[in-house]
């Protein structure tokens, strides 16, 4: 008997350390989870984005005719017209308006969002970037920081 003392302290401290990796692991898995939860809600509210953008372009046809979508790039810094505020509202006027609006859709909603507009033509493309969290390689570490994201959307006006 007198050889077996401290065996039952040695299998509990083994126990515990099996456990506590289990438990490591488990919280890895949670927070992974939670990065990339967090990373598909970024990415259905690019996709919502770009399609409220395509909807009001389709519903202004006069202002895509005459550019005023053209080449625009939007962060949020944007100044509003003051379209919605009057009867008499210009194409180009409300186009400013959608972009505004736009702009702040992107910036409130994606980290570091900024959203594009090319055309070529009918065929117009909006493109939203935005930073998420990274998951990849060295995502526990500082390097893990966080990568560009973009979205892209085609749509025939």
């Amino acid at each position: 008997m007198k050889r077996q003392t401290g065996a039952t302290m040695i299998e509990i401290l083994i126990t515990i350390l099996v456990l506590a990796i289990g438990l490591l692991g488990l919280s890895a898995t949670q927070v992974m989870s939670l990065k990339n939860g967090n990373n598909a809600h970024h990415r259905y509210l690019a996709a919502l984005a770009a399609q409220e953008m395509a909807e009001r372009m389709r519903a202004n046809p006069d202002g895509l005719e005459l550019g005023s979508y053209d080449g625009q790039t939007v962060d949020g810094s944007e100044t509003g017209s003051n379209c919605s505020e009057t009867l008499s509202c210009s194409a180009a006027n409300l186009a400013t308006l959608d972009l505004y609006d736009w702009g702040q859709v992107i910036s409130d909603n994606l980290p570091g969002g900024q959203g594009t507009i090319a055309r070529a033509g009918r065929r117009v493309t909006l493109t939203v970037t935005w930073n998420e969290q990274h998951t990849g390689a060295n995502r526990g570490t500082a390097a893990g920081g966080t990568e560009n994201s973009t979205f892209q959307m085609v749509v025939q006006l």
